[in-house]
């Protein structure tokens, strides 16, 4: 594979890294009314909202799994793990 080719990777690995992070971002606004919904909020649909949220966050460990994953096959074949692209020089 050739040095373009690993910085492509690298920024899909990291891209992919960022993906999981702002999965989280649904969850944290669905919080802020609270960890007990009241039955008001509920009839708001704020409970199924908060459903598809935790939906949405429930696959993330598979998400770091082949992050962790590409970044091992990177360091095994560049040397580096390249976890921050822009800083890699490839």
């Amino acid at each position: 594979m050739t040095n373009s080719r690993y910085a492509v990777l690298a920024w899909a690995n990291f891209v992919l890294l960022a993906a999981a992070a702002l999965k989280f971002i649904p969850i944290v606004l669905s919080l802020t009314h609270g960890i007990h919904l009241s039955p008001e909020q509920v009839e708001l649909g704020l409970a199924d909202e908060r459903a598809w949220a935790m939906d949405l966050i429930s696959d993330t460990p598979y998400l770091l799994l082949v992050w962790l994953s590409v970044a091992l096959v990177l360091r095994r074949q560049t040397g580096s793990a390249i976890l921050k692209p822009w800083n890699s020089g490839t």
